[in-house]
C-alpha cells in the first residue's frame, strides 16, 4: 500500500509501514467489532461480505490518504525548511490588513526561480 501511496524506495516503504502500522491496527481494532455487531444486528448474512469490503475500502482509502499527506508534509518540511512558504495556503500575506499592495512579489517566487520555458512538445 505504501507503493500506491507514492513511496518509491525501500526506505520510504519501510518508514511508511513503521509510521502507519499502529494507526491501521488501532482503527482495525475499533471498527471491526462495531461493524460486526452492526452486520449481525441489521444485515442478512449474504450482505456481510459486500458490507465488510465497502467498510475496508473506505477505511483503507482514508488511512492511505492521511499517510501520504503526512509523508509529503515531512518531505516538504525537509526540502523547504521549517514552516509553510510565504504566500502559501493559510498565510495572511496580502490578505486583509496587510501592507502589501496588489502585485507585490515579496516572499513569493521570482521569475528567475524557474527555468526558461521551451517549445511545446509535438503531438
Amino acid at each position: 500500500m505504501a507503493l500506491i501511496a507514492g513511496a518509491k524506495t525501500f526506505r520510504q516503504v519501510k518508514a511508511t509501514v513503521r509510521v502507519s502500522f499502529w494507526k491501521v491496527m488501532r482503527v482495525s481494532w475499533i471498527t471491526s467489532p462495531i461493524c460486526l455487531a452492526f452486520a449481525q444486528k441489521f444485515l442478512p448474512e449474504n450482505a456481510w461480505l459486500p458490507f465488510f469490503n465497502l467498510v475496508s475500502f473506505i477505511i483503507g482509502t482514508y488511512i492511505n490518504t492521511v499517510t501520504k499527506k503526512e509523508r509529503l508534509a515531512a518531505l516538504r518540511k525537509k526540502h523547504f525548511g521549517g514552516g509553510r512558504a510565504p504566500g502559501g495556503p493559510g498565510s495572511t500575506m496580502g490578505g486583509p490588513g496587510s501592507n502589501l499592495g496588489p502585485g507585490s512579489t515579496m516572499g513569493g517566487p521570482r521569475p528567475d526561480d524557474y527555468p526558461p520555458m521551451g517549445p511545446n512538445p509535438p503531438y
